[in-house]
């Protein structure tokens, strides 16, 4: 009997943290006897909240208050509480909630980056007390040193988890990601002008340097046309070549429809993000066939073979290497036809379901039956 241990509700799925973690507790449930612990999400203590802003307001510098000792303990009571004390192995999804949890059995903990990555990434490190960050670094460390496998989603995070972590390298493995929906089985593209831009958070993840980029290739391609499916910043509204889809739930069958009408007709898909460490929109896009543009940042080269499965830019914050990119993917109809065949073929091969299952699966069944798996850093 296993512990699927999470902060997330079971069944959602939009997202990729999400998605994994609605597969993940279903491969498991494929092969043993599953409790799902979660979610596991308690509220933030208010005044610690209250004196970390504070502190910032002032000029000084706050603390990590989301991840205070104080709710860490919170969230470990609530674990050893709710858990099966008879299963013979605790599986985490994420890491960082969880290291002040001290299970009483083997455990396993996957997630896309450590704290030190996450931190880095999506927060300005200047607001926070460098003593709070790094205490819960060495949190962390200590903790996932102590696992029985320590799972990532590309080698990108795996290999700087082992080198900041100082992680046994034949304890860390990848797993990878999948698209959260049923692969096509013919590609139904029909020669359609039209990108999309796909992001929960329009800010964050480049949207303003995408619409910039996009306005510069309307001059000379009048017939491109730009669809922003998920969240839309009030001061935008609807264009020549600009619309918007709204959000579209993957838990909602309509919706799910129209998100996948409209990868299958997008020339391509445009990812100007600086926030994400391996997002999953290009594979999702490329089970229909289309390319992305992204950029070239932590482990988005192991989605994307830049000029064979989709185009990387340099910076994604630049709205003419952006411009340029569009107008590569509208223009060079060879190359664009190629990428096409090319993604629809990787992310078969790499980035099915199936094969996330069987990693993960075969990660879990090694541990329970005590088999080591091979370190990826010495993997072919």
């Amino acid at each position: 009997m296993l512990n699927f241990i999470s902060n997330l509700p079971r069944h959602v799925r939009s997202g990729g943290f999400s998605a994994i973690n609605a597969a993940a507790f279903g491969t498991l449930s494929k092969h043993f006897e599953v409790q799902y612990v979660g979610p596991i999400d308690p509220a933030v203590v208010l005044r610690q909240k209250v004196v970390s802003k504070l502190r910032r307001l002032a000029g000084a510098r706050g603390n990590f208050f989301f991840f205070s000792h104080e709710r860490l303990e919170t969230i470990a009571r609530e674990v050893a509480h709710r858990s099966a004390r008879d299963a013979d192995l605790d599986f985490f999804h994420g890491f960082t909630p969880w290291i002040l949890t001290r299970p009483g059995r083997p455990y396993v903990a996957w997630s896309d980056a450590t704290f030190h990555d996450y931190i880095e990434i999506y927060h300005p490190l200047d607001q926070f007390r460098h003593e709070d960050i790094r205490r819960i670094e060495d949190l962390e460390a200590e903790w996932l040193n102590k696992a029985e496998r320590v799972l990532f989603t590309s080698r990108w995070a795996a290999d700087r988890g082992i080198t900041q972590y100082r992680l046994n390298p034949s304890r860390v493995d990848t797993v990878g990601i999948f698209g959260e929906m049923e692969m096509p089985v013919t590609d139904t593209y029909a020669g359609g002008r039209e990108l999309a831009f796909i992001a929960t958070d329009f800010e964050r993840k480049g949207g303003r340097v995408v619409l910039d980029a996009f306005r510069r290739v309307r001059t000379s391609h009048p017939n491109a046309a730009l669809i922003v499916v998920g969240d839309k910043p009030r001061d935008l509204s609807a264009a020549d070549g600009l619309s918007f889809a709204g959000f579209l739930r993957k838990e909602s069958p309509d919706e799910l429809r129209r998100y996948r009408d409209i990868l299958s007709r997008a020339r391509a898909v445009v990812n100007a993000t600086i926030s994400d460490v391996s997002p999953l929109l290009p594979v999702e896009a490329g089970y229909f066939g289309c390319p992305a543009i992204s950029s070239r940042r932590y482990a988005i080269p192991e989605l994307i073979d830049d000029k064979r499965t989709g185009l990387l830019i340099d910076d994604p914050s630049n709205a003419n290497e952006m411009a340029a990119a569009m107008t590569t993917m509208l223009d060079e109809n060879d190359l664009y036809l190629a990428m096409r065949r090319a993604v629809w073929k990787k992310t078969r091969e790499e980035h099915s379901r199936q094969r996330f299952e069987d990693r993960l699966s075969s990660e879990v069944i090694n541990v329970l039956t005590g088999t080591r798996t091979q370190s990826i850093t010495t993997a072919p």
